[in-house]
Parts: C-alpha cells; structure tokens; sequence
C-alpha cells in the first residue's frame, strides 16, 4: 500500500484526493528518472527534487510569504550546463507524455521561427538549442525550463493584440533560459540542503506548466503556490524583462510591446475574478514598478517599422479552430466579426471551419477574399491545395504544392504536405528524396521529417535505413533510450563488419557519450578480431 498520500494528507492538511492525485503525477517522474542513462549525480539530484516536489505540489493554501535565499551563487558550481539540458529533456519528456500539446505542424512551425528570431537576437543561439511548443489550455501562461524549452498556453496568445505582444512574453522567458534563472535556483544547494534547492528547481519547472486538474502535476495545485514555495525572485523577473527588451530591440521588434503585454496581462487578471489571480502573474508576480520600469527601458529606434501582422492572425485563427471545444460557436462568432470587420484572422477562421466540415466551395470562397489583404502566403496555399485533394483534383493541388515547395523549401509544413501527396500516388521514391533534400538544406530541420522519411523507407523494404531515420527523430526529441533501441534494430539487417553496421555501432556508443573517435578504434578491433 502506497501511504505517500497518507502522509501528505495529514501534515499538509490536504484532501485524500489531492493528496493522491499529487503522488500520482510524481510516480512517472520518479520512475523515468531512476531508468534514464542519467550521471549518477544528476539522477540523485532529480529524485531529491522529486521526491520533495510532493510537499510543495497541493500546498496551495495558506502558505505565509517566505524569504529564498540569495541566489548569488555561481550557477555552474550546482548545475552544469550539460545537466541543465539533460534535466531539461527530462522534464519535456514528461510534458510531451502528460499535457495536451498543440501538435499541428504549421502551428508549431510558426512558434518556433517567432522563438528562433528571438533567440538569435539573444546572442545565445549558438550555445543553446531551443524548443518553442504551444500548450492547449485557455489559461493565460508561459513558462520555460532550463535547455531552452519554452511553452506557451493558447490562452496567452489568445490574449495578445499584435506579434509584437507575443514576442515580448516569449522575449521574456528566454531571457529567463539564457541568463540561467533555474541553475541559479537550484545553487540554493550551496547553502541549504540540496533536497531544498532541487525542491525548489523542481517546484519551479513543473509548476509554471499548469493545466486543468487531473492533469497530472504539470496541472493546478502548483500554480497558487508559486509566489511563496517558487518564487521565481523579484531580482529574476526584472532582469529577465531587461534582457527581454534587449532581445526584443535585436530582434527588430518594437520594445515597448514587453511593457504592453503586461498591460494586457493586468487587465485581463482584473477582469478574471471567477477564478483567482491568472496563472502567469503567479508565477511572474508583476507590479506597477515592473510595468514602469519597462516602459521607461524601451528606447525605439526611429528606423523601426511595425512588425506585419498577417502570419500571426493567421495563427491566432487556425490556433482557434484547432482548440475551440465548440466550432459551431466559433463560426458564428466569426462571421458576426466578418459584419462588422473582416480582418485576415476572421476571414481565415471561417475558411478552415468549413473546410474542416468538407464546406469545400465555402472554404474556397473565403480562401479568395483573403487576396484582398495578402498574395502567395504559404498557409493559406496550404489550405487551398487540402481544398483541391479533398475536391479530388490531385494534380491541380500537387502543382500548388510543388510551387510552393520552390519558394519555400525549408517549411517542413510544405515537405510535409508534399511529401503527404505523392505518398498518396505511390510516388515513394520521389517521396523520399524530397524529405532528404529537405534534411540536408534545412538549418534546423524538423524532427518529423526523419519520422516521415522512416516511413517511406519502411514502404520501400528498407528497413534498416527506416530504424536509422527513426533513431534520428528520437535524437532530436532527446529520447536517447529510444533512439538507441531502433540503432539496435537496424544493426539486424545489416550485413557484419560492413561499413553499415560500423557506422551504427558508432552513433550508439555516441549517443552513450563515448568519443567518436574511441568508438571507431572499437569497432576497427572488433573487425580485426572477427577476422
């Protein structure tokens, strides 16, 4: 019998059901974390955090305010970069398994090349990779975690008016990730017990992460208690909004968004009285002064232009319609703002909801009124070309697709699609190609294409390169374990001691941390021997 809820119920004064729910959700994590190829170190570290993230993760009434300690310690002297990001693979592990993530391709794409330009201007981009993902969950969050994973709710970007706004939150939380706020946190080891610091860190990446109860301990009791047990620092904040804004001016977009998204912030908390202080601000607890303070360090240039808008209400539609639990309300609002005020996003909105109900004359008809407003936007083409084979018209909607594969061959939502569409007819070995070319051209190439190209492979008999591209998706998503299970298996049909099986002994000793070059001198001795 498990009495872990016992415990928690009775010196926290909880419910059995809260209590159970909270040793439910940690389970997995400690789990996961005593079977992951981790240090032995970091894996301690992990289980303390764990372990005490149960006495922080329902306790979220009556906790008095609590002074954290200084955090002025060197954050490499707790936590390396290297288990910074192994923690963070860990953890978005776990939110990928747990939470409703908004896994439509143009979407995430749109995310992430918004992510990426800010994470260029940070002048961080080289020694961190990061990872923007969009939660589905209308409540108003964002949260980030050390290894350059950033997450924001559908509910915040609901919110936001302009691009410019979003960036400013997103700006925000990278600035978080790059001056190291979590390694920071988790020094708090230097002065007290490491079980406190890693309790802390834990309470920290989780609790950001919130979504409706019962959905396990990336969900509701932690968010309440985030000033006091928490505590992302007023000293953290501000510095993130200040690199923020620096980020922010970099990346051309205008500064004064940050304190702008904060206004929105305040005033949507204002009008959230039903359900308590919006999640963000209680774990980004925000104040006139911060609000001052960043109005006054916005300093815009006068060569700066107004950030288009177009692909982003493009987003924030198909965002709608892919969340809305309720289409039939959402067309109708739609079309009572396409009355009064057709803009891009409206327009759009109607489109994919009748596109989604196979309206496909409908879903034409408003895909053409978007040519008031913008030519040749490679979403919409995209919706027109599903319109065309939904239609039947294949040819007709594998050209539009070809056309824009020329423009934009790096838009995995494009290969994605194209490669879709000559599946379709048999077309594999074109299908093949076009996702190699794609894995080759791309800077950084989305992990789904390895996962698209094993499948070709897997169709064309080749099932050795079909494990191989697998092992590659899984290295991208830092599923090492897994990546290595499908090396496993494409070394069975292979040929031994071929260049084949040399060459995928050496990615599984890679991904186990043996030097390359160590590996190589294995598998040379390993052939001689055989001989």
């Amino acid at each position: 019998m498990n009495r872990a809820p016992i415990y928690l119920a009775k010196y926290l004064n909880l419910s059995r059901t809260k209590a159970e729910k909270s040793v439910k959700f940690l389970m997995p994590f400690q789990s996961k974390i005593q079977h992951q190829t981790l240090p032995s170190q970091l894996r301690r570290r992990l289980l303390a955090g764990v372990a005490g993230l149960g006495l922080s993760l329902c306790a979220t009434i009556g906790l008095s305010q609590q002074n954290l300690p200084s955090m002025g310690e060197p954050a490499d002297n707790a936590l390396s970069p290297i288990e910074e990001k192994q923690l963070g693979a860990q953890f978005m592990r776990q939110i990928r398994a747990s939470m409703p993530l908004i896994r439509d391709v143009p979407t995430s794409e749109y995310i992430q090349i918004l992510g990426n330009r800010l994470a260029i201007a940070s002048g961080k981009s080289t020694e961190l990779d990061f990872t923007f993902f969009v939660i589905n969950d209308d409540q108003i969050n964002a949260f980030a975690i050390p290894g350059g994973y950033v997450g924001i709710n559908v509910g915040l970007i609901e919110a936001m008016d302009r691009e410019e706004q979003l960036a400013g939150v997103v700006a925000h939380e990278v600035a978080h990730v790059t001056q190291r706020h979590h390694a920071r946190a988790f020094a708090l080891g230097n002065q007290y017990s490491i079980r406190t610091a890693a309790t802390i860190l834990a309470a920290i990446l989780i609790g950001q992460a919130s979504t409706e109860a019962g959905q396990a301990a990336l969900a509701a009791g932690m968010a309440a208690n985030q000033q006091s047990a928490v505590n992302f620092t007023r000293t953290n904040e501000i510095e993130a909004d200040r690199i923020g804004i620096e980020i922010l001016t970099n990346a051309r977009y205008n500064p004064t968004a940050m304190a702008e998204s904060f206004d929105i912030l305040r005033r949507q908390n204002s009008l959230n009285t039903s359900r308590g202080a919006l999640q963000y601000l209680q774990t980004h607890p925000l104040d006139e002064n911060r609000i001052a303070e960043a109005k006054d360090r916005a300093v815009v240039s006068a060569d700066l232009v107004d950030a288009p808008q177009t692909d982003f209400q493009l987003f924030k539609a198909r965002l709608s319609v892919l969340s809305t639990p309720d289409k039939g309300q959402l067309l109708r609002t739609y079309q009572a703002r396409f009355v009064t005020n057709p803009t891009v996003e409206t327009i759009y909105g109607i489109a994919l909801l009748h596109l989604q109900a196979n309206r496909l004359e409908q879903a034409t008809n408003y895909l053409d009124k978007l040519g008031e407003f913008t030519t040749d936007n490679p979403l919409i083409e995209l919706s027109r070309a599903t319109v065309l084979e939904q239609q039947g018209n294949l040819d007709a909607s594998l050209a539009l697709l070809e056309k824009l594969h020329e423009n934009y061959p790096e838009r995995f939502s494009v290969v994605e699609k194209l490669v879709e569409l000559q599946i379709r007819q048999r077309r594999l070995s074109v299908a093949m190609q076009i996702t190699k070319n794609y894995l080759r051209r791309a800077t950084e190439p989305n992990p789904l294409a390895w996962r698209q190209l094993a499948s070709v492979q897997q169709q064309l008999g080749q099932q050795a390169a079909s494990h191989e591209s697998l092992a590659r998706y899984f290295t991208g998503l830092n599923e090492l374990g897994r990546a290595q299970s499908h090396l496993k298996l494409a070394l069975q049909y292979v040929a031994p001691s071929s260049k084949d099986e040399l060459r995928l002994r050496a990615s599984i000793k890679n991904l186990r941390g043996i030097p390359p070059s160590q590996d190589s001198e294995d598998a040379a001795n390993s052939e001689q021997k055989s001989k």
